[in-house]
């Protein structure tokens, strides 16, 4: 747990620095008003930060079995969801793994019968098992809930706005390029514009990685 309480630190700190504040707080348990306000903050941002892409360390697959109640109408099995599942992910039309369903309360609705294969995004909270890329963005999504829900950084919101897009694009770049079923787009040259948000929003990543 030392370790996981350390990186949150120093996930957070980083978010400091993205404001522009010389504050930094010792540990993010610590009770100090600043640190508190994070680690409120901390449970739902990362949650955001990890559905909004189907990040690689995030990925699982499931054989899911039927509830026993069928929908009162339109399909004929239910199943549940697996309880740390944070988004579904339907299988393309083209996938041998394809189905017909919907996901309605907590369960997917479908005809296929059990066992249900199920891909999906779950919710990681140990920080030791994120990549680099990914904790640079957690960083950028922290500094930009923090800069919506506290008075003194209002003014930094909608900069930190632009800077968590252009920081969530060069993550789902790095996150592209580590994955087996790589596409053209995951490895596309950034375009001028895009090379400049990135200069912009990523310039101190390497020596924070050290």
């Amino acid at each position: 747990m030392a370790d996981i309480v350390t990186s949150q630190t120093r996930i957070a700190n980083r978010a400091l620095i993205l404001l522009g504040t010389v504050t930094r707080i010792i540990s993010i348990d610590d009770p100090a008003p600043l640190a508190r306000q994070l680690a409120d903050l901390w449970h739902e941002s990362r949650r955001a930060a990890i559905v909004c892409h189907p990040w690689n360390f995030a990925l699982f697959r499931a054989l899911l079995n039927e509830t026993g109640d069928a929908p009162a109408f339109g399909y004929t099995r239910r199943f549940k969801l697996p309880a740390d599942c944070l988004r579904w992910l339907p299988p393309p039309r083209d996938d041998d793994a394809f189905f017909e369903g919907v996901e309605e309360g907590g369960h997917i609705l479908t005809n296929t019968a059990a066992p249900l294969p199920f891909r999906g995004i779950r919710d990681v909270e140990d920080v030791g098992a994120w990549p680099a890329h990914f904790q640079v963005f957690m960083a950028y999504q922290l500094a930009l809930d923090l800069a919506d829900a506290a008075t003194q950084f209002a003014s930094k919101a909608q900069d930190m706005a632009q800077m968590r897009e252009a920081a969530l694009e060069e993550a789902k770049k790095l996150d592209g390029l580590a994955s087996g079923e790589r596409t053209t787009g995951n490895a596309r040259y950034l375009s001028r514009w895009n090379r400049a948000r990135r200069e912009r929003a990523w310039g101190s990543y390497p020596s924070w990685g050290r």
